[in-house]
């Protein structure tokens, strides 16, 4: 992935990808971009579940909480501990 397809993929992850494993497997990323690009779509997916909640479903809301699984596993499987608590008070973490 070019640098500046790097940036483009950061503002919507999930058009550039089509699963966390795409992230896990690209070779053109260091382990902190992939992080980067994990952790925003994470943040990106709770807020749809908030706004699913809040009777403001997105595109796919009966895949986002999986998606959201398979985000937190492929961080998991590059050793993040410290992200957004999943038993916090809101889903976007407040």
């Amino acid at each position: 992935m070019l640098p500046w397809r790097y940036d483009e993929a950061l503002s919507d992850v999930s058009k550039a990808f089509d699963d966390p494993r795409a992230i896990l497997h690209t070779t053109d990323l260091t382990v902190e971009q992939k992080i980067e690009l994990l952790q925003q779509w994470e943040t990106d997916l709770r807020l749809m579940l908030v706004a699913t909640e809040e009777n403001m479903p997105g595109t796919a809301p009966g895949n986002t909480a999986e998606l959201l699984r398979q985000v937190q596993q492929a961080l998991d499987s590059l050793g993040v501990v410290e992200r957004e608590p999943s038993a916090a008070a809101t889903k976007s973490g407040g």
